[in-house]
């Protein structure tokens, strides 16, 4: 029996409809692959500014001066009147400095400031003044060398000298950092730096023989940022 042209299509047709419902199609479906990752790690420089002051505590010894006549001279780790001196430290013969400063984060200049000493009886305090040209307040005592009546003076030095007019309140450019001037310090830079109080002509609050002061050091941005 022959079967015509069109019936054989019409077949074929047939057929593709029924195996298609079979869930069968034209194009196999492929395997899936194994996927691979590829994990990554940055490091990045740092962009913090930080200081870090090593010991973070020091007590004043190795006082002179005062008033031997009034039983107010310096001994020891105390201060006399009138403006007895006490150091952490020692500038001379030997030159000792004992406090570490370093620059833990990015490259900053270091700026310095000091705080008024509070007596531990709540009393009056003193005010930091200082001496030389434009000082940020003055010191009242003899010549307007020495600090008058409730005043005192902080300096800090190092191997390159000492900070000649005394620190103030607000922060100022440390130049133990930079003799020339600019108190810039990279990443790990550190300097040793001593301190030198000269206590005031006399105090208001006269029953305190205990006092506390501070010394703060602060990274300030450089001029690119």
């Amino acid at each position: 029996m022959q079967i015509s042209r069109s019936a054989r299509q019409a077949a074929v047709l047939l057929l593709g409809l029924a195996m298609a419902g079979c869930g069968y199609s034209d194009v196999p479906s492929q395997p899936s692959g194994n996927a691979a990752t590829l994990n990554l790690s940055l490091r990045t420089v740092p962009i913090v500014r930080s200081i870090t002051i090593s010991p973070g505590n020091a007590t004043f010894g190795g006082c002179t001066g005062g008033n031997n006549g009034n039983n107010t001279a310096s001994v020891g780790n105390r201060l006399g009147y009138p403006n007895g001196t006490c150091w952490v430290g020692e500038a001379t013969p030997i030159g000792i400095y004992p406090i570490k400063i370093t620059n833990t984060g990015i490259a900053s200049f270091v700026y310095v400031n000091g705080s008024d000493a509070t007596p531990s009886d709540g009393g009056d305090d003193w005010s930091l003044c200082e001496v030389g040209a434009n000082p940020q307040a003055s010191c009242t005592g003899h010549d307007n060398l020495l600090p008058g009546t409730d005043q005192y003076i902080l300096r800090n030095f190092s191997a390159d000298g000492a900070s000649g007019t005394g620190l103030s309140g607000t922060p100022e450019c440390d130049h133990e950092f930079d003799p020339h001037g600019k108190c810039w310090a990279g990443l790990g830079a550190s300097q040793d730096e001593g301190i030198e109080l000269i206590g005031p002509f006399a105090a208001t609050d006269s029953a305190s023989t205990q006092w506390t002061m501070s010394i703060t050091w602060t990274p300030v941005p450089t001029e690119g940022g």
